[in-house]
């Protein structure tokens, strides 16, 4: 009879190491989407501000795009913000989520826009936002095309245009930062002047205030905090 040798073999040991190897895996992985889920974030946001204490919550870098903006934009921005009585460090921040302070901005085809704007043009659908069939009836597929692209460093879109009475090349040439902030203050101005900023984010990208269930509606469940993080870093500088 052949006598078993003590010890564990290699191949135990790596299927102990693989389980291991496995379990930190999740854990981390656990710990990284509870850290990024937007209604965790705003829980521990509202438990720090009404207990007076700090609690790390992650964090935007911001990166290039904090710097692209201070050179490309800041100068304008801090005019156009006094022109409006609107606070220029939001528009900063506003510029770096929608298109990292790049220029010029390559404008952006929103597929999901088209679609619906050629439904009200056929009239398979009543009206889109503020657009109605009239504004819309008699406009080719590239036009439309042209309304459902966001534009400038705001990144408005399109159809904006017929809000602020002008044309599509007007917020998409040199004076689309103008513009873009004059849509704003029609829009939402009076949220930027009452501090309700985490609201003026949420509109511009949903065109609703933010949720009073704490959770966000925006393509980027972060947009919101990471705008407010960058609005920090321009209110310091």
């Amino acid at each position: 009879m052949v006598k078993r040798t003590g010890g564990i073999t290699l191949g135990a040991k790596l299927f102990v190491g693989m389980i291991m190897l496995a379990f930190f895996l999740l854990v981390g992985l656990g710990i990284y989407r509870v850290k990024q889920d937007p209604a965790v974030l705003s829980y521990l946001k509202k438990v720090r501000d009404y207990l007076g204490v700090y609690i790390s919550l992650p964090k935007a870098s911001g990166g290039s795009g904090l710097k692209n903006t201070e050179i490309n934009y800041s100068k304008d921005v801090d005019l156009i913000a006094e022109k409006y009585d609107l606070p220029a460090a939001y528009l900063k921040a506003l510029i770096v989520l929608e298109c990292s302070g790049v220029k010029p901005v390559k404008p952006r085809l929103e597929k999901h826009v088209f679609k619906k704007l050629k439904r009200v043009r056929e009239k398979e659908g009543r009206k889109y936002e503020v657009l109605t069939h009239e504004q819309i009836k008699d406009a080719s597929d590239a036009a439309l095309e042209n309304l459902a692209r966001s534009w400038g460093p705001f990144q408005l879109m399109g159809y904006k245009c017929l809000q602020l009475g002008v044309k599509v090349n007007d917020i998409r040439g040199e004076n689309a930062l103008d513009w873009g902030a004059k849509w704003i203050d029609m829009e939402y101005g009076n949220l930027l002047r009452k501090g309700r900023f985490r609201d003026a984010f949420h509109y511009h990208n949903t065109g609703r205030v933010y949720p009073s269930n704490g959770i966000p509606k925006t393509h980027d469940p972060n947009y919101v905090a990471h705008g407010l993080d960058y609005m920090e870093f321009f209110q310091g500088k």
